[in-house]
């Protein structure tokens, strides 16, 4: 005979068995595994994404300033560079002192970097006119000093000290979890200064050959006065004010020349933002060159061995093309066409696609 009791017993639920549970936790952890690479793929996927929007509004808004100004945006160099050569007392290409230079007419050696341009199509006008306006003044106009508390000239004016600490947020890619506002910038040390993940493409010149192993490049090194009557053969540098380029000047094709492309704050400590010596890279380093194991001072003390492009997405890093288009640059890139890609007018036959 059953009982009450004992059918009230036997219809009570019967929990997990300990083995039952540990096969409930495998599988779980089995899944979360499984789970996570796709969960960072897809994060990855957003952060790219990201990063390919704005070099494509940094393309476009360069694109637009050179249809109305008739040549691409330029830098206005740091250093009076004008020289027929690196040494110190050489003849002056143009006027004594550089043409830069307010006793020729100039705006000074501002060190005033070339984005500087496309501020108002990226629609920033009033950091635009901050900059512009606070170098006509007296400390603005000067040739850049590097930034002290309370001192300082050009960029680093007092005066445009606001707009250049102030980190914009479209000149940073989402995956670079270094990039942001720095203390540790060439010439801007220990003052804090804005950071760029994305560059002007100089071209392929060798940057000190003297000292640099990326031997593999064209000469001479074009940076600075050591080529000054020349230039480069990319479209972004510290003296291109000199000869502007213009678009019809990219002979090799707009869709294939690099245009802008991705660095990474931490690895190159020429990144201030804004900023004519940080605003330029040399495809001369081969695509995603990484200096590892070394301090923030040792490897500042290579910059010329960093002056190149690199992304942490993987396998590559993204460009925006002269044609506004953003191509992906994978790092096995035979590095003979990445070079060609980075010249307006070689004469070679180069492509991504």
């Amino acid at each position: 005979m059953v009982t009450a009791r004992s059918t009230q017993r036997r219809s009570q639920p019967r929990g997990f068995t300990l083995v039952e549970l540990l096969v409930v936790i495998a599988i779980i952890g089995v899944l979360v595994a499984l789970l996570l690479p796709a969960v960072q793929a897809a994060r990855e996927a957003a952060r790219r994404s990201s990063c390919s929007n704005n070099l494509h509004n940094i393309g476009l808004a360069t694109m637009n300033f050179a249809d109305a100004q008739g040549r691409l945006p330029h830098s206005y160099d740091h250093f009076p560079e004008e020289r027929e050569s690196g040494a110190e007392g050489s003849p002056w290409v143009g006027p004594p002192n550089g043409s830069l230079d307010p006793s020729n007419g100039g705006p000074g050696f501002s060190g005033r970097g070339w984005m500087v341009d496309i501020l108002p199509q990226m629609e920033q006008p009033a950091v635009y006119a901050g900059i512009t306006n606070g170098l006509k003044t007296t400390k603005g106009k000067a040739k850049f000093a590097e930034p002290r508390p309370a001192n300082g000239a050009g960029m680093s004016a007092p005066e445009i000290r606001p707009f250049v600490t102030n980190q914009i947020p479209w000149m940073l890619c989402p995956s670079d979890t270094t990039a942001g506002p720095s203390s540790v910038q060439w010439y801007w040390t220990p003052e804090i200064v804005a950071t760029s993940c994305y560059k002007g493409v100089l071209g392929d010149h060798v940057i000190w050959p003297q000292f640099t192993s990326h031997q593999d490049g064209t000469l001479p090194d074009c940076h600075n006065n050591l080529n000054f009557g020349n230039g480069c053969n990319g479209l972004f540098w510290r003296t291109a004010y000199y000869r502007p380029v213009k678009l019809k000047d990219i002979t090799d094709g707009q869709s294939n020349t690099f245009m802008v492309g991705e660095s990474i704050v931490e690895q190159d400590s020429h990144s201030a933002a804004l900023f004519a010596d940080g605003d330029w890279a040399s495809c001369n380093v081969p695509l995603n060159f990484f200096l590892f194991g070394l301090s923030e001072e040792e490897r500042k003390g290579l910059w010329y061995e960093t002056r190149g492009f690199r992304s942490f997405h993987p396998g590559g890093a993204q460009f925006s093309m002269a044609d506004g288009s953003v191509q992906f640059a994978r790092e096995g890139i035979d590095h003979k066409t990445y070079r060609a890609l980075a010249t307006r007018n070689g004469d070679e036959v180069a492509s991504l696609q």
